[in-house]
């Protein structure tokens, strides 16, 4: 199957069965386009490509094993730009506490999984909960690392410790 994407205004994807109905339908499309409605077509945003390697609305698209339909699924960039988002959010260096860092997250993960419910993302979340899993233990173990002073100084306490394991315990 061989798709045709054509973004005029809104984004139109037409599905065909073969490349060379592709290319007669993006022919037939772009004419119309610039006869009717007198609209110039992008030619570098206009492209003959196999869902796959299209990413659509953040979506991706792959084959289904066993009945061999294409299925939606968030697309490598999509999960990339959540995986820079909940780095950001929890960066060791800003002391705030993992209670405020976690109502920091949520809406950020509740809002990416609601909008891309309708594809496949059980791989994508496996690993995105493996990483954040990983991120949150790292800034409960810098939170560890740090006295706690109390208003008093104890300069004996730490004075000739060397770190050399660092957070990776």
């Amino acid at each position: 199957m061989v798709s045709l994407l054509i973004q005029f205004c809104k984004n139109s994807w037409n599905c065909v069965k073969s490349e060379v109905a592709a290319n007669r339908v993006m022919a037939s499309v772009t004419r119309w386009l610039k006869e009717k409605l007198r609209v110039e077509v992008n030619a570098t945003k206009t492209k003959v490509a196999k869902p796959n390697e299209i990413k659509y609305l953040g979506f991706g698209f792959y084959q289904h094993r066993e009945n061999k339909t294409w299925k939606p699924k968030p697309h490598i960039k999509s999960v990339k730009e959540l995986k820079k988002k909940l780095h950001d959010e929890t960066i060791r260096s800003v002391s705030t506490s993992i209670k405020y860092k976690i109502s920091r997250l949520n809406p950020i993960i509740r809002g990416w999984i609601n909008y891309f419910r309708i594809g496949s993302m059980k791989v994508a979340m496996r690993e995105l909960d493996g990483y954040l899993r990983f991120r949150l233990r790292m800034c409960i173990w810098k939170q560890w690392k740090k006295q706690k002073k109390n208003g008093k100084k104890d300069n004996n306490r730490n004075k000739n410790r060397k770190d050399t394991v660092g957070n990776w315990l």
